[in-house]
């Protein structure tokens, strides 16, 4: 399916800031501004993906929710795999379909502008297409 949200939605508040957000086995995803232009990014096979108003440091550097360094821009972030939820501190540990252990891989990632009125839909699906 296709689903729509905004960067403030997909963040998390944790009680200790954290990364939030991912989206696991994505073919495309598309950010776009309040006038329509953005970029879209497609995967060759699938992909996971997470947009942020801050970076990882940012996050890192953060003892509670209210001290994050909130920024203008819009962080994207596509990755081939992330380790599932779990570490054993207070509950399970990642159940074993969720774990990423080392291995060759190849990851390719195509990005395109997206003008206002563009179809990301339409538009990821052509995969090599020149622009």
């Amino acid at each position: 399916g296709v689903y729509s949200t905004t960067v403030d939605e997909m963040f998390v508040p944790y009680l200790r800031p954290q990364e939030c957000g991912n989206h696991t086995d994505v073919r495309w995803t598309a950010l776009r501004d309040e006038e329509g232009w953005g970029l879209l990014a497609i995967a060759a096979h699938v992909m996971e993906f997470s947009a942020h108003r801050c970076t990882p440091h940012d996050l890192e550097a953060a003892g509670h929710p209210h001290e994050i360094r909130w920024r203008d821009e819009i962080y994207l972030h596509l990755d081939y795999k992330q380790r599932g939820l779990g570490g054993a501190s207070c509950g399970p540990d990642t159940l074993p379909q969720y774990e990423v252990w080392p291995e060759h891989a190849s990851f390719e990632v195509i990005l395109k502008p997206l003008k206002p009125g563009d179809d990301p839909a339409t538009k990821s699906k052509y995969k090599h297409h020149v622009i």
